[in-house]
């Protein structure tokens, strides 16, 4: 969490003295768990194993996708049009939706050694040197900035307990938690660009870019009969709207043709037809959430 936000490394460690969760790492079983309660956080192991493959497999949606992004923001022709007559698609999206086929038998596996990683992406790894080519050091980069956002909204769900103002609807606390996530890394990233001489734009596109492989995880390990909402969470819709739709970014920003590409790849997922005007990036992104 240090890592991913330095210049926030005292307030940090100073919630994390205060509210002194217990990190606890469960047994391996089928689906996803990780939740938080008062004083404790429970993570299967396996969960860093299914964020990491998502997060390098989310990376291939700009492979796929993204000449039709960038066709569509440019008027040439709409996302859907580039996308049914793109010859060369097939290729990139079967490689794509067969990474994404691993992240779902990970998830059902009460045994992840049984599934047989894919081909052409790393194991997980703790040190960025291990990488050679950039594009795996800004894959690593972004998991990294994912599996911390979804580490912040469980500690939120801590601070919550703790502090008694869980709201009584579970679906309002879910989402105080994504929003709360994202803010806490974005908030005062100025600070960090200054100190190191980078541009606010550029900080803020490579965590907003892992706010939106931190969609994408939200998206893959919900289950398909509850992404409409239920009793404790909004629709995914509704979640990542909140987390991505309003990044302060401009239209055709890149950041916003790595969302709309990763929304792409959902809508492709659930052979959900495209049905929208050439648009900027970031109209598309919104209007591709509504598709969902």
């Amino acid at each position: 969490m240090i890592a991913v936000v330095p210049e926030r490394k005292e307030e940090i460690e100073h919630l994390w003295e205060k509210y002194d969760p217990e990190v606890a790492l469960t047994k391996t079983k089928v689906g996803i768990h990780i939740q938080a309660e008062d004083k404790k956080i429970e993570i299967d192991p396996k969960v860093f194993e299914v964020f990491w493959l998502i997060c390098f497999s989310g990376w291939k949606a700009i492979e796929c996708y993204t000449p039709a992004v960038i066709c569509s923001a440019s008027g040439v022709a709409t996302c859907q049009f580039t996308l049914q007559n793109d010859e060369n698609l097939g290729e990139f999206e079967r490689e794509y939706k067969e990474r994404m086929q691993v992240v779902q038998a990970l998830i059902n596996a009460d045994n992840a050694s049984e599934v047989a990683w894919p081909d052409g992406v790393p194991r997980p790894a703790s040190d960025r040197s291990a990488f050679e080519g950039e594009q795996d050091k800004v894959r690593f980069d972004l998991s990294l900035f994912a599996a911390t956002y979804v580490l912040f909204h469980e500690f939120r769900h801590v601070i919550l307990g703790q502090e008694k103002e869980r709201p009584s609807d579970l679906r309002e606390e879910e989402v105080n938690c994504d929003v709360w996530a994202r803010d806490f890394v974005t908030a005062k990233l100025e600070k960090y660009a200054e100190e190191n001489n980078h541009s606010y734009q550029d900080v803020l596109r490579k965590r907003a870019m892992g706010a939106s492989m931190f969609a994408l995880i939200l998206h893959e390990i919900t289950p398909f009969l509850v992404q409409g909402g239920s009793s404790q969470y909004f629709s995914v819709r509704d979640r990542l709207t909140a987390i991505v739709a309003n990044t302060p970014l401009p239209d055709n920003d890149s950041f916003w043709n790595f969302t709309a590409s990763i929304l792409v790849g959902i809508c492709r997922q659930k052979h959900i037809p495209i049905d929208v005007p050439c648009c900027s990036a970031k109209d598309l992104a919104r209007e591709l959430l509504k598709l969902i």
